[in-house]
C-alpha cells in the first residue's frame, strides 16, 4: 500500500508543504504515476528545494518524459548546480524529455563549466537529434579532453553523414 490513495492527495500533500518525507513520498508517487499535472509543482521543486528533494523532482519530471517539456528551463538552469547527484537526475530528465531539451543543451555546450557540457554532450547523444550535430561537432575541439570524447560519442550515437565525417577526420 502507498502513502496515498490517489495523485490528487499526493499533489495536495506537494503542494501545502507538508513535512520532509511526506513530500518527497509524493514527489515519487507523483512521478511513478507520470502524472503531468504535478509538472508546475515539481519545477518549483527542482527551484527550491534541498538537494534531497530537488533529485527527487528531476526524477520525477524524468518519469512523466516529454510532458514535462515546460521544466526544460528550470533543468538547464539547476544542469549548472555544483551537485553532481542532482546534475545526473537533470541529465536524466532532459534525456526523457527529449527532442524539446536538443536547442537549450546545445546551448549548454557552449557554457563555461565543463560538467555543463560534458552532461550536454551525453544528454544530446541519447536524444539522438541530428539538430545537434553542428555543435557536437564543435565541441569535438574544446579544451577538455572529457567533453571531447563525449561529443565523440554523441556523434557515434547520431550517426548521420555530418557526424560520420567529422569523427573520420579526428
Amino acid at each position: 500500500m502507498t502513502a496515498f490513495d490517489s495523485v490528487e492527495e499526493a499533489l495536495l500533500a506537494l503542494q501545502t508543504g507538508e513535512d520532509a518525507h511526506r513530500r518527497a513520498a509524493a514527489v515519487v508517487f507523483l512521478g511513478e504515476c507520470r502524472y503531468a499535472p504535478a509538472v508546475p509543482s515539481l519545477i518549483e521543486l527542482v527551484r527550491e528545494s534541498d538537494p534531497g528533494t530537488r533529485y527527487l523532482a528531476a526524477k520525477a519530471l524524468s518519469q512523466i518524459g516529454d510532458e514535462a517539456e515546460a521544466a526544460v528551463p528550470t533543468l538547464l538552469a539547476a544542469l549548472r548546480d555544483n551537485d553532481m547527484f542532482l546534475r545526473a537526475g537533470v541529465t536524466g530528465a532532459l534525456i526523457q524529455i527529449g527532442y524539446p531539451a536538443v536547442p537549450g543543451l546545445t546551448q549548454a555546450l557552449f557554457d563555461p563549466s565543463n560538467a555543463v557540457k560534458r552532461a550536454a554532450c551525453k544528454a544530446l547523444g541519447k536524444i539522438g537529434s541530428e539538430r545537434a550535430v553542428p555543435a557536437l561537432i564543435n565541441a569535438l575541439q574544446d579544451g577538455n579532453p572529457g567533453v571531447r570524447k563525449l561529443a565523440r560519442e554523441a556523434l557515434a550515437r547520431i550517426d548521420n553523414p555530418a557526424a560520420r565525417e567529422a569523427l573520420k577526420r579526428g
